[in-house]
């Protein structure tokens, strides 16, 4: 009777294992926080959000509302007095509905004229034109809105995109959940955020596995920032091992093959 074949189905196995073990990052890497400990307190983290200020270029939703039906009309195309209903309603309603603030600072609302807004917070804004409106109106409320406060989120993330915030701030980790998560080969350590400023652009690289993340400058996103989880190192492996995976079944086939034409 012939030797029996060294090759087996052992050593194909662990051939399988090895790819495996490449195949995806590991849940530690995944991991937010890893240095916190349980009821830790960190204080004065994160510091307190930025309040943003108009800039030029900036469009703006502006809702004046009051019991004058007609004046309703000018800021609710909808008729129906409900705050903001149609300007976030798309990208186009956004354009349409929005009020662009002017190379002089200014926006421009019907029947109360220009009213100068750069370098104001939204709450300022809002009560420089509650102001305006009150000689006209009785009863009145305004709300106003950043039209173009959007993010862009992409790299290792679920649904990379551009997402646009209505509240008065947004978290790196806000942005990430809007994109619905990261994938399993998203590098947390070295998470990227890019804004313009005067000049040029600025950027931000933070580990995400680490409670430091909160005293990061990025930590706050502001209008305009792009936020790019970079892939870990093992991604184009993992991308090869399909591939792999017929490579090594038909190596194994092969020497199963040999093994019994060995034995005959």
């Amino acid at each position: 009777m012939k030797k029996t074949s060294p090759f087996c189905i052992p050593s194909v196995c662990a051939l399988f294992i090895l790819f495996s073990l490449f195949s995806c990052t590991s849940a530690k890497k995944l991991t937010y926080f890893q240095d916190l400990t349980p009821n830790e307190t960190l204080k004065g983290l994160p510091r307190p959000a930025p309040v943003y200020k108009i800039r030029l270029s900036d469009n703006l939703f502006v809702g004046i509302y009051s019991q004058d039906p007609e004046m309703n009309k000018l800021y609710d195309p909808s008729g129906t007095s409900n705050q903001a209903s149609v300007a976030f309603e798309g990208a186009a309603s956004r354009a349409v509905n929005g009020n662009i603030v002017s190379p002089d600072g200014t926006i421009s609302l019907p029947a109360l004229g220009k009213i100068k807004v750069e370098g104001k917070t939204i709450r300022e804004a809002e009560e420089l034109i509650h102001t305006a409106a009150k000689e006209f109106l009785k009863e009145v409320s305004v709300k106003v809105r950043v039209l173009t406060y959007k993010i862009t989120v992409i790299g290792e993330v679920k649904v990379p995109g551009v997402y646009y915030n209505y509240n008065d701030y947004l978290t790196i980790f806000d942005a990430i959940a809007l994109a619905q998560g990261t994938t399993d080969f998203a590098k947390l350590q070295e998470v990227l955020v890019t804004r313009n400023i005067p000049g040029g652009t600025k950027t931000y690289t933070m580990d995400l596995n680490s409670k430091t993340s909160f005293q990061s400058d990025g930590y706050y996103l502001l209008p305009g920032d792009v936020v790019f989880l970079q892939p870990a190192r093992n991604k184009g492996l993992a991308q090869k091992l399909p591939l792999a995976g017929v490579i090594v079944g038909s190596i194994s086939a092969l020497l199963l093959l040999l093994n019994y034409l060995n034995n005959k």
